[in-house]
């Protein structure tokens, strides 16, 4: 009697160790890292068997950055929509890189997707896998606060054929890179001339005291001589305040 008591601990272990392979088909989400990014390097077939981007179907990134591109520090919708016909459960991850970083912030906006990969990607919930043939996520994204350049957004889509296991699905890769806005004119707040920015040399030039804010509102410089280059400063948004005057700037 006492054999048969220790053998049922160890068969419920087992099953406990071996679920998580079961609960990935069902769609809890991405563990992360599986864009297909440059930095990430791998996608959904590292645990689903198929070969990437093979079959019929679609994937898409669309954004509501202006064609002019992202503005530092502002907030955008980031959608992805998979296309398949008679497909019923989707899965996705979607991540943002600039370089060799990742770059700005993910946020979740509804209780189909959460973050994964330390908060530096988004992944559907099991609530975000149903779909008739198409299936859309959005997020929300905002840009980093100092200039990053170009950004480039990366997605691994799965289809799937909902048959409980990681076998016999369709995954699709997609990319979309969207420019930074590139402000080269100087937003004058009034019309007093006490000093001039030459953008080309990064140089202030001014007769009487300027104090230099980033845009956060913090003084990092003070100027009382006639002129002195500002080209140090980090790449941003500035403003430039004289006693009469107030001029945003922006640094490349």
């Amino acid at each position: 009697m006492k054999k048969y008591l220790l053998l049922i601990p160890i068969t419920v272990a087992i099953s406990i160790f071996f679920y998580p392979t079961t609960s990935i088909s069902n769609g809890i989400g991405s563990p992360g890292g599986k864009t297909n990014s440059a930095m990430d390097g791998q996608n959904c077939t590292g645990c689903h068997s198929g070969t990437i981007n093979s079959g019929i179907g679609t994937a898409t990134i669309t954004t509501t950055i202006p064609a002019s591109g992202y503005s530092i520090d502002s907030t955008y919708t980031i959608t992805l929509t998979g296309v398949k016909a008679g497909c019923s459960k989707f899965g996705f991850e979607l991540t943002a890189e600039s370089g060799n970083n990742k770059t700005g912030n993910l946020m979740i906006t509804d209780n189909t997707t959460k973050l994964v990969n330390s908060n530096n990607a988004v992944t559907h919930k099991s609530s975000g896998t149903s779909g008739s043939s198409t299936k859309s996520w959005s997020m929300d994204w905002t840009a980093a606060a100092n200039s990053n350049g170009n950004t480039t957004f990366y997605a691994a889509l799965m289809f799937t054929n909902a048959n409980g296991n990681n076998n016999g699905d369709n995954v699709f890769t997609t990319s979309l890179s969207v420019n930074e806005e590139i402000v080269s004119a100087i937003n004058d707040l009034s019309e007093k001339n006490d000093f001039t920015f030459n953008t080309v040399t990064k140089t202030i030039e001014t007769q009487k005291t300027v104090d230099v804010y980033d845009i956060s509102g913090k003084l990092v410089l003070t100027i009382n001589s006639n002129s002195i280059n500002i080209s140090h400063l980090k790449p941003g948004i500035y403003i430039l305040k004289s006693a009469e005057k107030t001029q945003k700037i922006i640094l490349n």
